[in-house]
């Protein structure tokens, strides 16, 4: 059930200090409630900005580490454009089948407690579960991603992902072991910083960056509620899990948004060419891997122009067919009656 008891998180004021930046704090903190799903026998919550149960609705995955209100002004923002928007909880540390499932229970709660349009958006390590999701569930109406999402046992992936110094030249010395350590020692944790540099990710240009540096050192760096450790089994799932299904298999309209100074724009633009002729947008942005975080209003913008146009102007397009079918079954009962015909109903 939904309540307003703000509990998701260990520091209740964290969150409006640091990743509230072109809104009001306060004014998110009133719009959210908490609603709670069931997964593998485990509860949990996430959070909801509800417009109404007819409304059509986004679910958003965070990216590693991070949890459900380092997302909180960008999904206000997209709530303002008429949806409802859910928050998935943070990941902790488990395998990408895990996690896949557990967006699959997410989706069917909003499904039985709201309705069937729903969009996704997923970053990070949450454009990766729910990339693979979309391909196999037909709960995902339509889909935009950011910082992912990628075919995670390819080849081309892990060369894109260890390419350059600092945590690429450390993520590339890791996996070269780390595939038989996980044999023996799957439990072993290591440390998130170990593979992944947020401070190396903070933009170069002058104007983002000012915004960046204080949203990660001040933000994430401290935040009592980020993960900071995984096990090992969980880091090898990221590069060695293999898709459910084949890429042709992708019916879900699907966005990809590109940041220009991203983990690995040359690799996403690739992937984007290689899905199948659904209806697909690649967008290109100005930024770096933050860049939904440092510019929320821009970003919500362009993602709800999307679902407005894969979402509701679908749901229409579907509402129309159905009346013109109705329409179709009137006129033809019609004619059977003036032309002395029947018609049997299944």
């Amino acid at each position: 059930m939904k309540n307003k008891i703000l509990k998701v998180v260990k520091d209740l004021i964290y969150w409006k200090k640091y990743y509230a930046i072109e809104t009001n704090a306060d004014e998110i903190e009133r719009s959210i409630n908490l609603a709670n799903f069931t997964s593998a026998g485990k509860s949990f919550d996430f959070v909801v900005f509800e417009k109404n149960t007819a409304a059509p609705n986004i679910l958003i995955s965070p990216g590693f580490g991070g949890h459900s209100y380092v997302f909180a002004e960008l999904a206000y923002l997209m709530h303002l454009n008429g949806f409802n928007v859910f928050i998935m909880p943070k990941h902790g540390g488990v395998m990408v089948n895990e996690l896949i499932s557990r967006h699959r229970d997410a989706l069917e709660y909003i499904v039985d407690n709201y309705n069937a349009q729903i969009g996704v958006f997923g970053e990070g390590l949450g454009a990766y579960a729910t990339f693979y999701l979309s391909l196999e569930c037909n709960l995902i109406k339509s889909a935009a991603y950011m910082n992912g999402p990628v075919i995670m046992n390819e080849k081309k992936f892990r060369d894109a992902w260890s390419e350059g110094n600092g945590a690429a030249k450390r993520r590339k010395k890791i996996f070269r072991v780390a595939k038989f350590l996980n044999k023996i020692f799957p439990w072993i944790k290591f440390p998130i910083r170990s593979y992944l540099d947020f401070k190396e990710m903070i933009e170069t240009k002058k104007e983002n960056r000012i915004i960046e540096t204080r949203l990660i050192q001040e933000g994430f760096f401290k935040d009592p509620d980020f993960d900071t450790w995984n096990p090992l089994s969980a880091i090898m799932s990221l590069v060695y899990t293999p898709p459910p299904k084949s890429l042709s298999e992708l019916k879900v309209p699907t966005m990809f948004l590109v940041p220009l100074r991203g983990f690995f724009p040359s690799y996403e633009k690739d992937l984007f060419n290689w899905l199948p002729a659904v209806r697909k947008k690649i967008i290109e942005v100005d930024g770096g891997v933050f860049w939904m975080l440092s510019h929320p209003k821009e970003a919500a913008k362009i993602i709800s122009e999307w679902f407005d146009e894969t979402l509701i102007v679908k749901a229409v397009e579907s509402n129309l067919n159905k009346i013109n079918l109705y329409e179709n079954v009137i006129k033809s009962r019609k004619i059977s009656c003036i032309t002395g015909g029947s018609i049997q109903d299944d």
